[in-house]
């Protein structure tokens, strides 16, 4: 097994005297999006100030304005009805509006708003989570656009009703309310739709940029959103100048049928004197009425009807006037009352005998013009929606036209690489420009396109030269480390043959020791040789012995890295649980022995390798943590992973002596040993390590603080394909 130095990665921020175990670490994942720039997140209280910005002018501006001008304009009402019409106002729209045009886009805008405080508070952005925002963002605009045509329909529907139950209004004036619904909506719809998309604009930009490929949402063309948009400012013009002119055209009409009542009426006063029978009297005031239903009556002091009445009313109160009291205290006079009927009163006081006589007369009587006006205005309206749409379709169609050009042969060179694409320029403005400027953007991909494919030839080249070079190098480090360990075995087995040699000679010299008894000098000259030579060969033979074993163990470890992925162990899915539990249970007495804890995460399964390798994987890795782990007090070694993608990743921390950031990538160079430590090794062990990984297509790294422990991470290919990957 190869040892090497172990440089700790410190795990995350977590000190090395830490009195509990780190938690297990969150890998980095394709599932999870790293901003490039923090910056660039839009905050969540800008984004909802825009929102709530656009919602409101929406309400306000495209809501009370339009309404109070159509109501101004086609609603001919009295005090009394303008009076529940304010009211409504005050309290129907804030309430009724308000819910469906903020507090319901508010409900479907607030899980942006979470999300964008807890990515500004640092937590990470899973990919899943982004698309959800984008796709909410992107679809929020029309959910704000209905909210607003909902709270026009609903606003006008309860308001109508209530005003017509609580002030008698004509169901006619209800009619004319209906052209304010798409008036009212139409307008607060359009304001809501682009308010929202702008202020939403850096949040789905935001989303765009991480997303990079995001999948498209319900597609709204731009054709589509410039015909509504001109349409719904046609109709809000139709619905202001349609009722306008209606409205004006019964004020014309109450007008001169009060001119007309009054004359009419102070006329057959005046002739009245003429008469002296009652049933003469009522013969000329009867001739006084306008229309075919307008009839004329006489009233006394007491407010009671003293000629015939053509519905049987016998007081004045069952007439139903609105405040009739306000007029009747002049001589004469008259009135447009639009409290329950449409009628025209004019009243003129009699001496002989001391009376009233008052005229009702209805403007329906006389509207008939009026009414082929509305029809006619109707077939104008009808007309000018269709000159609009065909204008609009037709100018839509000359913008998206070269759009759609333009993005069909984008995708062409995004799908299929075909740089031969071209867009004519049909037009002298922004979209002729454009299509120039992506001439030129595909004239420069050609150029750069035959630049990058001679660099490719070039590279290809000179990777067949370094694969050649390189397979030169191992067969060379196979061969020398092959051939240097027959003179090893050498100087290993004569060094042996030197030990027998040295003992006879000991002996021969004790022999001619004992010969000469009585020569003590000879007997002293002898010991002292013999104690030399024992010595001296004893420890020259130690040395060589020492050195020959360092020699073969620092022979075998290249020789087993010149075998990575050339061995007979095939690829196949292994349990990395399976393969770490063979590890840690050949490291058990040393763990053991320096109290070295192991903290233990599930590891992916199914991951496709050589069980051998990934084996010596572990082992190198686990036997650098307990070499290098120091005298830290707090003495563990932590073992995770998971899968990320096509995947697996594992790590193995520590709280080690760990090593400096700038030595980081020397640790996994052949025959480096950065730190001071007696440990055994030959350095081999991470540069045996990261060739086994290469070997599999995966890679390693380390992260660490001198002091602070190591954390080493490598990944292992989960599909076959990538786990075939050859020596780089």
């Amino acid at each position: 097994m190869m040892t090497d130095i172990h440089t700790k990665p410190a795990s995350a921020p977590q000190a090395a005297d830490s009195a509990q175990p780190a938690q297990a670490v969150v890998l980095p994942s394709p599932e999870v999006l790293t901003p490039e720039s923090a910056l660039a997140l839009p905050t969540a209280r800008r984004t909802l100030i825009r929102l709530l910005r656009a919602w409101l002018v929406g309400l306000i501006v495209f809501g009370y304005g339009p309404a109070f001008t159509y109501g101004r304009v086609a609603w001919l009402f009295n005090e009394h009805q303008w009076w529940w019409t304010y009211f409504l106002y005050v309290t129907e729209v804030p309430l009724v509006g308000g819910f469906w045009t903020i507090v319901v886009p508010l409900i479907s805008y607030w899980p942006v708003h979470r999300a964008l405080n807890a990515w500004a508070a640092g937590a990470p952005v899973d990919r899943a989570q982004c698309a959800q925002i984008y796709e909410r963002a992107l679809v929020m605009p029309w959910r704000a656009a209905c909210g607003a045509f909902a709270a026009s329909f609903f606003v006008y529907l309860i308001g109508m009703t209530i005003l017509h139950w609580q002030t008698n209004q004509p169901w006619v004036e209800i009619a004319k309310t209906v052209p304010a619904i798409p008036l009212v909506g139409g307008m607060m719809g359009a304001y809501c739709y682009f308010g929202t998309t702008r202020a939403l604009q850096p949040v789905v930009a935001w989303c765009s940029r991480h997303l990079r490929n995001a999948r498209p949402v319900r597609q709204v063309s731009l054709a589509e959103k410039f015909l509504a948009t001109t349409v719904v400012l046609a109709i809000a013009l139709l619905c202001l100048l349609q009722p306008a002119a209606y409205s004006l055209g019964q004020v014309v009409t109450e007008r001169h049928m009060s001119e007309r009542a009054l004359g009419e009426l102070r006329t057959a006063g005046a002739r009245m004197a003429q008469w002296v029978r009652q049933e003469d009297q009522l013969r000329i005031l009867q001739q006084a009425a306008l229309g075919e239903h307008g009839y004329v009556m006489t009233l006394d002091e007491g407010g009671r009807i003293t000629s015939p009445h053509p519905r049987g009313y016998t007081m004045l109160a069952e007439e139903r006037f609105y405040r009739p009291e306000r007029h009747l205290d002049e001589r004469d006079g008259v009135w447009v009352d639009r409290f329950g009927q449409h009628r025209v009163i004019a009243f003129t006081r009699l001496s002989e005998p001391p009376q009233v006589a008052m005229s009702v007369s209805f403007p329906s009587d006389f509207s008939q013009p009026l009414h082929e006006y509305m029809q006619f205005s109707w077939v104008i309206i009808l007309e000018v929606l269709f000159v609009v749409f065909l204008f609009g379709r037709s100018y839509t169609r000359g913008i998206t036209t070269p759009l759609a050009e333009l993005s069909l042969a984008a995708e062409q060179i995004a799908e299929h690489g075909d740089l031969t694409q071209y867009v004519a320029v049909t037009t002298n403005d922004e979209l002729g420009e454009l299509a120039r400027s992506f001439n030129r953007m595909v004239e420069e991909l050609q150029a750069s396109k035959a630049t990058l494919e001679e660099h490719a030839k070039r590279l290809e080249r000179s990777t067949q030269e370094l694969s050649l070079l390189n397979q030169e190098m191992e067969d060379l480090l196979r061969v020398v480390s092959h051939d240097l360990r027959a003179p090893l075995i050498n100087i290993q087995g004569f060094s042996k043959r030197l030990e027998p040699i040295m003992q006879e000679m000991v002996k021969s010299l004790d022999q001619l020791a004992a010969q000469h008894p009585d020569q003590a000098a000879l007997r002293a000259q002898v010991d002292t040789l013999r104690g030399n030579v024992q010595a001296r060969f004893t420890e020259s033979l130690r040395f060589i012995s020492k050195g020959v074993e360092k020699m073969d163990a620092l022979l075998a470890s290249l020789l087993a890295v010149s075998r990575v992925g050339r061995k007979a162990d095939p690829i196949q899915p292994h349990d990395l649980d399976g393969i770490l539990d063979d590890v840690i249970a050949t490291f058990d007495h040393q763990l053991k022995e320096q109290a070295i804890q192991v903290i233990r995460h599930p590891l992916p399964r199914g991951v496709r390798c050589r069980r051998n390798e990934v084996n010596q994987v572990f082992s190198n890795l686990v036997s650098n943590a307990i070499s290098y782990m120091g005298a830290s007090g707090n003495r563990f070694i932590e073992i995770g992973g998971a899968v990320d993608g096509e995947l697996a990743e594992c790590y193995i921390r520590d709280t080690g002596i760990g090593i400096s950031p700038e030595d980081h990538e020397r640790v996994f160079q052949m025959f480096t040993r950065l730190l001071a430590v007696e440990v055994p090794g030959e350095g081999v062990g991470l540069a045996y390590v990261k060739k086994i990984l290469r070997s599999h297509g995966g890679t390693i790294r380390v992260m660490s603080q001198k002091g602070q422990g190591s954390t080493f991470y490598f990944t292992l290919p989960i599909r076959e394909t990538a786990a075939q990957g050859g020596l780089a």
